[in-house]
């Protein structure tokens, strides 16, 4: 394998030498002014310099030990840090300096010249040079031992050391120097010393690329200084991320600009254009590089990131990773991407020049190239390289295969984004004419809640399923029944399904050859019967769209109906049952990408979390899913995010924050006419102005929703089944009413709406209802009603108690709560953790009353079957693992439920928890 060539000849001190001065040079002990001065000395720097302290105090440091190593890529500033240096630390150290050239690989040049040079700063210093090299190292170190001061030799360009005999000499001469002896050597790469051997010692200090680059401040000085004109924030930020730091980069952009009046434009083309650094790079970088060297820094520009293997595959070789292996040892403008060193990229400016001459020398391959690269990206599941290398290599059938391919895997996943952003780089025609493009790409735009584009898209597939298919053709009749599905989910999720009409105990048919479209419309039937509040109806659907998915690997459909039995379980008032849905979920999502299963999990767990008041990390979750909502499939999820966190800021005092998210929301959902989540907004942004105590903006707010209207044509006079939209509209009035002291109007009302969410079952929200009840009776001064309804809403959750939500629907309940309390008139003792989770909300001053407390042998939360198994497991004294096997449980699963069971246990060490298991067992069993 051919070795890296550095760049030929000094770029200094030789370059000025009158020509026969090598042949003057005699290889004994002469006097040093025999020698080029230039070579002995820091070379002249240019006038126009920032300091860099963090480095020089790093050499600073450094200095104490055996060895400073300083290694960057050219033009990177080495010398010029070296220079600063050695002028600021003159007055403290004894300075030896050595610019080293080509043709100091001749050892007893190379020797006569560091003789030279210590003699120069230590006249008395008695070495003499000689031609062998061990004999002059022997030399050298008898005096420097005898020398017995302080010295710090610089040794500058090691690079162009490439005869081994001296290196090695060196390295001898290195390990064995005294220690009041310093060397600081620069170098392009890590020149072959005995590195690891300093480290150990702690006699070693190293600068790189990273120490040499120069930050936003450096940048911002330099340009004032060779611009004359103070950079931008903007104009520094854009040159940092394009040069990275590198200084010769930014000193040309620099130079470049400094010649026209608009700096910031000329910034920007200077480096856009990288006429000056592309010549810089190809003459003093490219070119020096052996033929193989540079053909493969060439030919693997074709991609963003390079890695052994993948060179293997673009080149037709088999020592790529060697290759790589020694362009980062030569810190050749390359960077490791992990501690591996498995993938590494190039400087973007020595990336842009590599690709330059890419075009120009190697067009004609640079199609395969790409076609060779996306078949490797392929074949390693990294879909989005493959597919941009497919697209660049103009190869469209192999664009259409793979990315048909890609959307099938990605349909499992939930990555909605990618799917439409893949197809839309295809033409329409392109799409339709293949099924699975076409209905992967129209599934997409309908869970994305592309509405409007889905319904064009579906016009056209009908029209070309008429048009280009016989009516007899199977082909067709598979297609023309998946548009049939995908109808169906545009209706359920637009929110425009036929509603009562639709059949939701029907299947899409075992003849469905798609899997995931069949378990899509089973899920969208679910989420429609949860709409619908047929609960039952609603779980067997989402357990038959799991049954369907059963065997593929599917987890954003099975993400999905975990949140809707969830959400199911929530309004039946089975909140733990809810929680426990959703920890497990999200524990299973928390394993992959923050891809739609994971915001889905996430906002679920965050709305579990939330209800049982620990708002600090429903909190986090919000502002984390945030971002992200625009891959959720439903408005449930991101309308469910937008009001957690508008309630958490209203609960913090926030208001101004909690307002600006619900407008938001508020204009979101207006464009899209959800009517459902809008209502949703008005009860929000009533209660909001409530407890700001901001009666006119509520006006306003009910004016806009037309509650005063409605209410005068009586629509919610008299019950009827149970509608989530007119609910809360109704709610909202019922708060209006009450604001204005009309209790009466208010309680007729929330007592209408609260027999229809009985009659249908819907817990949750009869329990907020009667809360509303009880706050309107407390406020019109019948106390003993407003006791009454409070119980009727603990008797729906006595186990555990109201969730936070039906507080912050309920502005005052907490009052009525602590007074029914404190006048023994509560008939239901909530549980001990339920009062302490809720102190804030529970708290008559600073401590909670204790009629909240139930009866100390009461016990603390209920195990359920799950918990109860794993119990009699742990019980026998079993490992996790054992227990994971023994009940058919993943083991991150069954570490989550024991871990719930030690808290019920009210226990943290395993044998503990195993005597209270014994103990309960016996008393339980």
């Amino acid at each position: 394998m051919p070795s890296l060539r550095n760049a030929a000849g000094s770029r200094r001190a030789s370059a000025s030498a009158p020509a026969g001065a090598a042949e003057d040079l005699a290889p004994s002990g002469e006097p040093h002014s025999h020698l080029l001065p230039t070579k002995l000395s820091p070379p002249q720097t240019a006038s126009v310099l920032v300091t860099r302290g963090a480095a020089l105090r790093k050499i600073d440091q450094g200095v104490s030990g055996k060895l400073v190593l300083v290694t960057a890529p050219l033009g990177s500033g080495k010398t010029t840090l070296l220079t600063q240096w050695c002028r600021e630390a003159r007055a403290t150290h004894l300075l030896a300096w050595l610019s080293l050239d080509e043709q100091d690989n001749a050892p007893e040049r190379f020797f006569s010249y560091l003789v030279g040079a210590i003699r120069r700063a230590a006249p008395d210093f008695d070495a003499y040079s000689a031609s062998e090299p061990d004999h002059a190292t022997s030399v050298l170190l008898r005096s420097l031992w005898n020398l017995g001061r302080e010295l710090v030799v610089v040794l500058d360009d090691f690079h162009v050391l490439r005869e081994r005999s001296l290196v090695r000499a060196f390295s001898y001469l290195l390990d064995h120097s005294p220690p009041h002896v310093h060397w600081v050597v620069s170098s392009r790469h890590l020149p072959e010393l005995d590195l690891a051997k300093l480290k150990l010692t702690e006699q070693l200090v190293t600068l790189d690329g990273r120490d040499l680059s120069l930050d936003g401040e450096a940048i911002r000085e330099l340009g004032q200084r060779m611009c004359g004109a103070a950079l931008t924030p903007e104009d520094v930020d854009y040159l940092r991320s394009r040069t990275e730091g590198w200084v010769a980069g930014v000193k040309l952009a620099l130079l470049s600009a400094g010649e026209h009046a608009s700096v910031s434009d000329a910034l920007r083309k200077a480096i856009g254009s990288n006429h000056d650094v592309a010549r810089y790079l190809a003459d003093a970088v490219l070119r020096e590089q052996a033929d193989e060297v540079r053909e493969f820094l060439v030919l693997s520009s074709v991609v963003e990131h390079v890695n052994g293997d993948l060179c293997n595959a673009l080149m037709g070789i088999t020592h790529g990773p060697a290759l790589l292996a020694n362009l980062e040892r030569a810190q050749l403008f390359i960077q490791p991407l992990d501690t591996e060193h498995q993938w590494y990229r190039y400087h973007p400016l020595f990336l842009d020049v590599l690709r330059a001459q890419l075009a120009c020398e190697f067009g004609e391959c640079v199609p395969r190239l790409h076609r060779a690269a996306s078949a490797w990206f392929a074949e390693h599941q990294l879909p989005d390289e493959a597919l941009t290398h497919a697209f660049a290599s103009g190869d469209r059938s192999w664009c259409l295969e793979l990315t048909a391919r890609c959307v099938e895997a990605w349909m499992r996943e939930g990555e909605i984004a990618s799917v439409l952003h893949w197809t839309a780089k295809l033409t329409a025609e392109e799409v339709i004419r293949s099924p699975a493009l076409c209905v992967g790409h129209i599934a997409c735009l309908i869970l994305s809640r592309r509405f409007a584009h889905a319904t064009s898209a579906l016009q056209d597939a009908q029209h070309r399923l008429e048009t280009a298919h016989a009516a007899a053709d199977p082909e067709r009749e598979r297609l023309s029944k998946r548009l049939t599905h995908l109808t169906l989910l545009h209706a359920i999720l637009s929110d425009s399904a036929p509603g009562a009409g639709l059949e939701l105990d029907a299947s899409p048919g075992s003849e469905e050859p798609d899997v995931f479209m069949a378990g899509a419309v089973l899920a969208a039937k679910a989420y429609q019967a949860l709409r619908m509040n047929r609960f039952d109806a609603m779980r067997r659907l989402a357990l038959s769209a799991r049954e369907t998915l059963q065997g593929l690997n599917n987890p954003f459909l099975v993400g999905y109906t975990d949140s809707l039995v969830a959400l199911a379980d929530r309004a039946q008032g089975k909140m733990k049952d809810a929680a426990e849905r959703c920890e497990e979920s999200f524990a299973r999502a928390s394993r992959g990408r923050r891809n739609p299963v994971w915001v889905n999990a996430a906002t679920a767990l965050a709305n579990a979390r939330y209800e049982q008041n620990r708002l600090d990390e429903a909190e986090a979750l919000c502002v984390e899913v945030l971002p992200l909502l625009s891959q959720a499939p439903v408005f449930e999820t991101f309308s469910l995010a937008y009001f957690m966190l508008a309630r958490i800021k209203t609960i913090r005092g926030k208001y101004a924050e909690a307002y600006r998210l619900l407008d938001y929301l508020h204009s979101v959902l207006e464009v899209s006419h959800q009517t459902r989540f809008l209502a949703h907004v008005c009860g929000e942004k009533i209660r909001l102005f409530l407890v700001e105590q901001s009666p006119a903006r509520m006006r306003v707010v009910a004016q806009e929703f037309e509650l005063g209207e409605r209410m005068r044509r009586g629509e919610w006079s008299e019950k009827r089944f149970y509608d989530e939209t007119w609910e809360r509209l109704g709610l909202a009035q019922a708060w209006v009413l009450m604001a204005r002291g009309r209790h009466g109007k208010a309680h007729a009302i929330l007592e209408t709406l609260r027999a229809s969410a009985h009659d249908v079952g819907y817990v949750s929200r009869e329990t907020a209802l009667l809360a509303a009840i009880a706050v309107c009776h407390w406020r019109a001064g019948d106390a003993p009603a407003a006791f009454a309804a409070l119980n009727r809403g603990f008797a729906l959750v006595q186990r555990f108690g109201f969730g936070r939500s039906v507080f912050d629907e309920t502005p005052g309940l907490q009052e009525v709560i602590v007074a029914a309390a404190t006048q023994r008139k509560l008939s239901y003792a909530m549980p001990a953790r339920y009062t302490e989770r809720f102190q804030d909300l529970l708290s008559a001053g600073d401590s909670v009353p204790a009629e909240f407390a139930a009866p100390p042998s009461a016990p603390l939360e209920p195990l359920t079957e799950r918990e109860l198994q794993m119990l009699k497991l742990l019980a026998q004294g079993l490992s996790n693992q054992e227990i994971s096997e023994r009940s058919n449980v993943a083991l991150s699963t069954t570490k989550w439920h024991l871990r719930n069971v030690f808290a019920k246990l009210e226990v943290t060490t395993r044998t503990a928890a195993i005597v209270k298991a014994q103990e309960r067992l016996q008393r339980n069993l």
